[in-house]
């Protein structure tokens, strides 16, 4: 069928490389004049929250992100990347563990497990959430991480454009060991255009009963003290063996310094997301049920050098198809989070 996908997407990246740059020699030795800092950079998130069910009055405390990363080089072209969760609503979960190498300028090669190239929002990691929940699209719709390899390519011309395309094993992250014929492969294009960031992909997975391709395009912009975005996720199951699922997400920021106390900026924040009724195609598993979901909030930050801490307050509220009761946790809630970032 469509085993040696994957590498096509791969070959296509390689292909976008200028013929004379691959002409060029390799023979030359490698450079060892340049400094390198041994010391990785340790970056991470704690994310302590209170959360109330407004309708059925239950609440709780939890830990909902403990994440920490440690990144470096151990020479100009090689570079490592190490992330885990301390404490996922109380579980111990292990993310990343990769290789990288620059092999000349522009283009980077990768190795190891990582989140697959795709998407904009099921991108984001704790240290950058805008809101205290992720969105549908993110969480519910499009969660992979995969064992594979990577190859990024930064074309050369004026407007700053990001090439990726990843392969990686078709079956459940957790477990290296199994060997198959089918892989998952995904391909993302990147455009910087002034104050947006726009990107588009497409992913072929095969979790377990059929094969499901997604298609993805979205826009990201910063302009003062503004910023936002909007996204769409298309889910195609081949054989139609569920119908097609969609999300959706659409969001902004706006943002102040201040002085209040030891704050020193002040935002608000509002988020319309939602989803289709979607399966991950996982025999056995149960469809996610269709939702929309409306988020308001406001945060008081405190920065110091490359510290945030933030103090953050959001409301969902939730819409269901009539008839439909939602579990604990999974109707309209507030949110009180203390999210500390570096």
């Amino acid at each position: 069928m469509k085993n040696h996908i994957f590498s096509l997407l791969i070959l296509i990246a390689t292909n976008a490389i200028p013929t004379s740059i691959l002409a060029e020699e390799n023979t030359q030795s490698a450079d060892t004049s340049e400094k390198i800092n041994y010391i990785p950079e340790f970056h991470g998130a704690v994310r302590p929250r209170w959360e109330i069910d407004t309708e059925t009055g239950n609440s709780r405390f939890e830990v909902r992100w403990a994440r920490f990363t440690a990144e470096g080089k151990i020479s100009p072209k090689i570079g490592y990347f190490f992330q885990v969760d301390l404490c996922d609503q109380g579980v111990f979960k292990f993310h990343d563990a990769y290789a990288k190498m620059e092999l000349m300028k522009g283009l980077e090669i990768q190795a190891g497990q990582f989140r697959m190239p795709f998407g904009r929002e099921p991108f984001m990691a704790p240290q950058n959430y805008v809101f205290a929940n992720r969105s549908f699209m993110g969480k519910q719709m499009c969660n992979y991480r995969k064992v594979g390899a990577k190859v990024t390519y930064s074309v050369p011309i004026s407007l700053p454009l990001t090439v990726e395309a990843a392969v990686g094993n078709a079956g459940r992250v957790a477990n290296h060991n199994t060997w198959s014929k089918s892989y998952m492969g995904c391909g993302r294009v990147t455009l910087q255009a002034g104050d947006f960031n726009i990107c588009g992909g497409v992913m072929d997975i095969l979790p377990d009963a059929t094969r499901i391709m997604l298609f993805d395009i979205g826009t990201t912009w910063k302009h003062g003290d503004w910023r936002g975005g909007i996204e769409y996720m298309n889910e195609h199951y081949v054989k139609s063996y569920h119908k097609d699922a969609h999300s959706w997400v659409a969001w902004g920021d706006y943002g102040r310094p201040v002085k209040l106390g030891i704050f020193n900026r002040w935002s608000v924040q509002a988020r319309y997301d939602g989803m289709t009724r979607q399966w991950n195609g996982v025999t056995g598993d149960s469809d996610n049920e269709g939702r929309h979901r409306a988020t308001i909030g406001g945060t008081l930050t405190y920065k110091y050098k490359k510290v945030f801490a933030d103090v953050m307050l959001d409301y969902e509220q939730y819409f269901y198809q009539h008839g439909y009761t939602p579990t604990d946790g999974q109707g309209n809630k507030l949110i009180l989070e203390l999210a500390v970032r570096f």
